[in-house]
């Protein structure tokens, strides 16, 4: 798991990077309202971004009835007197 949270880790560090020289150039070229602009169509991509990985990392949720991952057994199951 900590080579992926790396990978994970270098690959934002990467493109905020990007982001950022883009960011300099549009900065550059066309101003402060043409960087403005910018800032705020890249937030708005970086908060869909932020917000579909996090539901693609999510663990997947539990059937319904099942209270645990350590059995196969339900709640509703019938039980065994012994």
């Amino acid at each position: 798991m900590t080579g992926t949270r790396a990978l994970r880790v270098l690959l934002c560090a990467a493109v905020l990077g990007l982001l950022l020289a883009i960011g300099l150039i549009v900065e550059a070229v066309g101003g402060l309202v043409a960087t403005t602009v910018y800032a705020a169509c890249a937030l708005a991509v970086l908060v869909v971004a932020v917000a579909r990985g996090r539901r693609l990392l999510a663990p997947p949720a539990l059937p319904p009835g099942r209270t645990c991952q350590c059995c196969t057994t339900s709640q509703h199951d019938p039980v065994k007197v012994i």
